[in-house]
């Protein structure tokens, strides 16, 4: 038979009471103690995410900045490129005219006198044909010489003669017409041994151009002219 001590329940009451209070303390302490943790983990994630954030964004700056470099750069390379590509064909379009430009005056060099007999300028070469961009004019060029040694400035101006038919009537015009002040600035001339010459001039609708003279004038006096029959 087993005698149990008397505890009264007050004493019992108290004593479940301070072991209740003891096992919240407890469990309130670890609870403290996780969501402390969460904390500082939550804050450490948070700081790494926001480190991560700002390398991003400045890996995406230098990104667009790289990019901008390379659009620049690129562009700059094509600019450069179609620059030296037209050089190089000014470049080889003025070789070729220089040569031509020699072979013509050998050329004359050797046809005409030394003196000034045939007057002091000549013309020769001059061809008249088509224009292949427009089908009411004509093109033309020649090649005009002073037929002397000197270094003389020989100053003037090209007039040209035209002859059309149409509906079995000729008529001829001369160019430039008077009163075109722009034309005749065009045509007028200043060199001192060898010039080129060229230029259009249209054709009135439905004519036939059947002859040009080529002139040369100083002061009103014709110096040199050649024709051509088309």
């Amino acid at each position: 038979m087993a005698v149990r001590r008397y505890v009264p329940w007050p004493v019992r009451l108290l004593t479940l009471a301070l072991a209740a209070a003891i096992g919240a303390g407890a469990g309130l302490w670890l609870w403290r103690t996780v969501l402390d943790r969460n904390a500082a983990s939550r804050a450490q994630l948070a700081a790494q995410v926001g480190e991560l954030r700002a390398r991003l964004a400045e890996e995406s700056g230098e990104r667009e900045r790289l990019a901008a470099r390379l659009v620049a750069g690129d562009s700059a390379l094509r600019v450069d490129e179609a620059a030296a590509e037209r050089l190089a064909q000014q470049l080889k379009a003025l070789e070729a005219e220089n040569a031509e430009l020699k072979s013509d005056l050998a050329y004359l060099e050797s046809l005409l006198p030394a003196g000034d007999e045939r007057g002091p300028v000549a013309v020769r070469r001059f061809e008249v044909r088509p224009d292949s961009s427009d089908s009411g004019r004509m093109r033309y060029r020649a090649l005009v010489m002073q037929t002397g040694r000197g270094d003389r400035v020989f100053t003037g101006s090209l007039q040209l003669v035209v002859t059309t038919a149409q509906d079995g009537r000729t008529a001829t015009f001369t160019l430039p017409e008077a009163g075109a002040a722009e034309a005749r600035e065009r045509m007028q001339l200043s060199f001192r041994r060898l010039l080129r010459v060229q230029g259009r001039f249209d054709v009135p609708r439905g004519a036939t151009v059947k002859s040009v003279e080529l002139r040369v004038l100083e002061r009103g006096a014709v110096r040199a002219r050649q024709s051509v029959a088309m």
